[in-house]
């Protein structure tokens, strides 16, 4: 089984310089997370960013009479608020630690002053805002023009690419999510999902236990999730 190199852009931190990742470090004020902390609320009207600097969150968003749907998970070095920040409106997601971490709080005021000084900095911004939002078109398309298989497929390969451990017995992810937070992120129903499920273990493409998910065709994957 080959190794499963990673396909993801680097993180808003990582973009960043060395001089400018200290001095972006003394702007805010640290703060630990629990996991399950909600960190950001949907609606809120607040317009601080955070910088995430250890663990992973979870990106959420309700409608009234609807289900939860996961919208991403963010890992250290990726930045959350800044469409708030932006635009002032208010909070378009919630955003809750999947596990214990820190995170850097930046005040919107101190943000934007560096910014001014820091034009590099401000770039980075945009990018990453950019980036975000290509990334929402190309899902919301993708949505539309795969099935659930599909889809599901493409999600375990983001997952792989992200957070894959290669071994003797194929590339294995410890899950993030669970099995009803998957089924979201994929915009399928849980029992869907679980169908789904089934079908890449018959395959002969997957095999899952609780909390955890080993890959044994990386590249059948990728190909019914094009």
């Amino acid at each position: 089984m080959p190794d499963a190199p990673s396909r993801r852009k680097p993180t808003f931190f990582a973009r960043l310089g060395e001089t400018e990742r200290t001095e972006l470090l003394a702007v805010g004020q640290r703060r630990a997370f629990r996991e399950d902390e909600i960190l950001m609320l949907q609606g809120e009207r607040d317009t601080h960013l955070l910088l995430l600097l250890e663990g992973r969150v979870k990106v959420t968003r309700s409608a009234q009479g609807e289900h939860e749907l996961l919208l991403a998970i963010r890992d250290a070095g990726d930045l959350l608020g800044e469409l708030a920040f932006i635009d002032g409106e208010p909070r378009s997601a919630t955003v809750t630690a999947l596990e214990p971490g820190q995170a850097l709080v930046l005040s919107a005021r101190a943000f934007r002053a560096h910014l001014e000084s820091a034009p590099h900095v401000a770039i980075t911004l945009l990018e990453a805002a950019a980036s975000r939002f290509r990334e929402s078109t190309l899902r919301q398309l993708q949505f539309a023009a795969s099935d659930t298989l599909g889809r599901l497929a493409a999600r375990i390969v983001e997952l792989v690419e992200r957070y894959g451990e290669p071994g003797a017995e194929g590339i294995a992810v410890a899950m993030p999510i669970s099995q009803e937070e998957l089924a979201s992120w994929t915009g399928a129903s849980r029992a869907a999902a679980s169908q789904g499920l089934q079908a890449l273990r018959e395959l002969g493409w997957i095999t899952t236990e609780r909390g955890r998910l080993v890959v044994l065709d990386l590249a059948a994957l990728r190909s019914r999730s094009a």
